[in-house]
C-alpha cells in the first residue's frame, strides 16, 4: 500500500495543493493509498524523506518527495493509465506545471492566505503567518483588505485557461491527465481552505 504524507489542518482538512496533485495522480492510476496528515511546522514527521515539504510518498522501500517527481515516478513504476501521454506530453506538462506554479499559485496565495491562516492546525498559525507574509510581501491583514483586487488579478491570470476550456473538455483534450490535476489543485486548495 502506498502512503502519502500531506498537510493536515483544522477539521481534518487536507490542504496542500501539491498533495492534491499527487492524490489525483494516484487515483488516475487506480492505485490504493493511505494518507498521513502532517503539520506544516512538523519537519521531523517527514525527515525520512530528506526534505522539508510534502507531498511525500512511500511505495514499499521507495520514498519520493515533490509532486512532480512523484508523478514521474508513478508514470514509470505504473505505466497503465498514462499521466503524460509520452515524452512530448511529459515535456509540455512540465512546462504547464512551471507556468501554474510561477503564475497562478502566487496569485491564488494573495487571495487565500488570510483564509488559510484561519484553517491551519493551531500549532501552525504563527509558522504559516510568517511564511505567507514573507511570500506575499504583505501582512495577512493587508492581504484580507486587498482580497477583491487580488481576485481580479487571479481572474486575469486564469483567462487563458478559461478560453481553452471553452474549446475542449480538459486541459489535456478529451480526457483528463496530469496537467488537469495541476490546474485542479489550485481550485481544490481554495475550496478546502476558503469560504
Amino acid at each position: 500500500m502506498i502512503t502519502l504524507w500531506e498537510l493536515g489542518g483544522k477539521d481534518a482538512r487536507r490542504y496542500s495543493l501539491f498533495s492534491w496533485r499527487t492524490r489525483m495522480a494516484l487515483a488516475h492510476k487506480g492505485l490504493a493509498f493511505e494518507t498521513q496528515p502532517v503539520r506544516l511546522s512538523d519537519k521531523a514527521a517527514i525527515a525520512f524523506s530528506n526534505g522539508k515539504t510534502v507531498p511525500v510518498i512511500r511505495d514499499g522501500d521507495t520514498v519520493v518527495r515533490d509532486s512532480w517527481k512523484i508523478a514521474e515516478y508513478l508514470e514509470t513504476r505504473y505505466p497503465d493509465h498514462t499521466l503524460f501521454g509520452g515524452d512530448i506530453g511529459r515535456g509540455v506538462t512540465h512546462a504547464f506545471n512551471t507556468w501554474v506554479d510561477r503564475s497562478l499559485v502566487g496569485l491564488m496565495m494573495q487571495v487565500l492566505a488570510p483564509d488559510i491562516h484561519e484553517r491551519v492546525d493551531a500549532a501552525d498559525e504563527q509558522y504559516f503567518r510568517a511564511m505567507a507574509e514573507r511570500a506575499c510581501g504583505k501582512t495577512l491583514e493587508e492581504l484580507r483588505a486587498g482580497q477583491d483586487e487580488a481576485l481580479k488579478r487571479l481572474g486575469r491570470g486564469l483567462e487563458p485557461m478559461q478560453a481553452l476550456l471553452k474549446r475542449q473538455a480538459y486541459v489535456c483534450g478529451e480526457r483528463p491527465a496530469y496537467a488537469d490535476y495541476i490546474l485542479f489543485s489550485i481550485f481544490q486548495w481554495a475550496r478546502v481552505m476558503s469560504p
